[in-house]
């Protein structure tokens, strides 16, 4: 049993992480506050598809300027043209804490994807373009590019499902 039991662990050892993509985002805000920047990161799995999301929290390069200091988007997997993915951002809202509202309202601030990142694979490096509200106050673009490694995340459902055969077997072959 013990043999069976090494074994099993052996083999569900290539189970215990899960591949993933490693992307972060970065928004150029250069004309609110000179090298300002909003970035994160973002997993998405090991071979992306149309349609996969992923959530990334974002923090300002210069926290002082902006509140919140961070932000939370939902990065969104889409079908590129004429081939490959689009990546894109949900709306971000936040105010300029130096910014005015007359006579061009600077303060608030809503930016919008609108010529989205295309990535022919993954991982990626890709620009694309965003606004602030309709008709624009500013454009700018975004970057999408690899993120370092992180350590892999155990994925333990492989080994706990051997286990659980392992003991429920136990029971079965017990002598009487």
């Amino acid at each position: 049993m013990r043999t069976l039991f090494a074994c099993a662990l052996l083999v569900a050892g290539g189970g215990f992480s899960r591949a993933a993509v490693l992307q972060s985002i970065s928004l150029d805000l250069s004309d609110l506050h000179a090298g300002s920047t909003l970035s994160g990161t973002f997993s998405l799995p090991d071979s992306p598809a149309v349609g996969d999301t992923a959530i990334a929290q974002l923090s300002f390069s210069d926290p002082s300027n902006y509140t919140p200091t961070s932000l939370t988007t939902t990065i969104t997997v889409g079908s590129g043209l004429p081939s490959g993915f689009t990546v894109m951002f949900s709306e971000l809202m936040f105010t300029n804490l130096s910014g005015v509202t007359t006579p061009i309202n600077t303060r608030d601030v809503i930016l919008t994807p609108f010529a989205f990142a295309q990535c022919a694979s993954f991982p990626c490096t890709a620009t694309g373009g965003f606004q602030d509200r309709s008709p624009a106050v500013f454009t700018s673009t975004y970057t999408i590019a690899p993120a370092p490694a992180a350590v892999p995340e155990p994925d333990y459902s492989l080994v706990v499902g051997i286990v659980l055969i392992v003991l429920a077997g136990r029971r079965v072959v017990r002598p009487a």
